[in-house]
């Protein structure tokens, strides 16, 4: 069990690393990152409520996620983000990711380590003086962990890199930068689970939230 974590850590470490040297000026993602590497099963779908507390921006949204497949799943975020600036008043909030699980920890013939997903994500955010576009991919990994009592938790961390564009009336600018999140998941039930994550990013702070299978 001690070496199948090592893999993770070593991902969180890469994440941490990279966003601390590429990620200072950016004005980050505002919805962050609150899934594993594990995919929604072909059909199945869930409903999720989240809110960020962020350097410069606060954000409350929901997701509807879906399973695509046993391993890609797709999800749409909606909601509200409030810049940390005077006279601000929050703003949409819309966004969309898909991820395929390149490993699965519970594939019994393959014995994976952890689970590991590669996707990608589009995030835009009206920050009512100027809006943000993030286009980006990332990779998440993560290893459930079962107790006794048949509750799990999932701690997971995730990089990513993404291309950034900034507009504000007649001035844009774009640049690529770096992230890196980490965070649990905690299943009170199969069925409904609860979120807790750090971000490190141009928007670091912390993200938590809960989500459930509506179908």
């Amino acid at each position: 069990m001690k070496k199948a974590i090592l893999p993770v850590i070593l991902l969180a470490l890469i994440g941490l690393s990279a966003s601390g040297t590429l990620a200072e000026e950016s004005i980050g993602l505002a919805t962050g990152c609150l899934t594993t590497a594990d995919a929604a099963d072909f059909g199945v779908g869930y409903v999720g409520g989240f809110a960020g507390f962020g350097d410069d921006v606060t954000s409350v949204f929901g997701t509807v996620t879906y399973g695509f497949s046993d391993y890609t799943e797709g999800r749409l975020k909606f909601g509200f983000a409030d810049l940390d600036a005077p006279n601000t008043d929050p703003q949409i909030l819309l966004g969309v990711d898909m991820k395929y699980e390149l490993m699965d920890y519970y594939d019994k013939l393959k014995k994976n380590p952890f689970d590991l997903a590669v996707g990608g994500f589009i995030e835009y955010v009206d920050y009512e003086n100027y809006s943000t576009f993030e286009l980006g991919a990332n990779v998440i990994g993560s290893l459930p962990f079962k107790f006794n009592s048949g509750h799990r938790i999932i701690p997971y961390s995730r990089f990513n890199i993404r291309w950034e564009r900034y507009s504000a009336n007649d001035d844009s600018d774009s640049n690529f930068r770096l992230g890196a999140n980490f965070g649990g998941k905690f299943e009170v039930t199969r069925e409904f689970s609860l979120y807790a994550e750090l971000q490190i990013d141009g928007n670091s702070g912390l993200f938590t939230g809960l989500e459930f299978r509506a179908f």
